[in-house]
């Protein structure tokens, strides 16, 4: 059988195919990066609206915060600032009427006890210790009655033998409170116009 020869043109041709080839595997090179540059632009532009997106979530929390803040600083301000003028709470009258009070103690165990009292009134006899929120909830109530009583009693021992008596104060409450108030003996108070009401119908309990 006679071998088959290579012509110039044959060679030329296959130079051809193969510089063909090389451009062809560019080309596709070229689309491949292109379409990652697209892809990471995207991304960058997604990162970007959520940054934004952060920014405003940040802003409207820091607002809806600083309104609430603002709500329970009102709040605060008119309980005291009306019991203080009144000085009585569950049919007691009490000759000393004090706002954020605060006490801790080194435990046995080497842990600090703290807690904060929004408002606190005194006799020679008696203590109440009024919570003030904004909008009170049921949880409040079990607060106050288990947890800060307990706190208040281990604070302060100069207290030992008075009567406590808890209160309650919030310009609205939430459903179940009121319930929940007279299962503990919580005395609640409200703002009604320019001073404040009892909400209860029962006895305030003496702890």
């Amino acid at each position: 059988m006679e071998e088959e020869k290579l012509t110039w043109a044959d060679i030329k041709q296959g130079f051809e195919d193969i510089k063909q080839g090389f451009e062809d595997s560019k080309r596709r090179s070229d689309e491949v990066w292109a379409q990652i540059a697209k892809t990471d632009a995207q991304i960058a532009e997604v990162n970007a609206q959520m940054k934004k997106t952060d920014i405003r979530i940040a802003e409207m929390t820091k607002n809806v915060c600083g309104i609430s803040d603002s709500n329970g600083l009102f709040a605060e301000e008119f309980f005291f600032n009306t019991l203080s003028e009144k000085k009585e709470f569950a049919g007691i009258h009490f000759d000393e009427v004090e706002d954020d009070v605060r006490g801790k103690q080194k435990q046995p165990d080497g842990k600090r006890l703290r807690d904060q009292f929004d408002i606190l009134m005194t006799n020679a006899a008696s203590v109440a210790i009024v919570e003030v929120k904004y909008r009170a909830r049921k949880d409040d109530v079990e607060t106050l009655a288990v947890r800060k009583v307990e706190n208040f009693k281990t604070l302060f021992p100069e207290y030992k033998g008075f009567k406590i008596y808890l209160g309650l104060a919030a310009l609205a409450f939430e459903k179940d409170v009121v319930n929940e108030a007279r299962k503990y003996g919580v005395g609640l108070l409200q703002q009604v116009g320019e001073t404040i009401e009892s909400a209860n119908d029962w006895e305030v309990r003496a702890y």
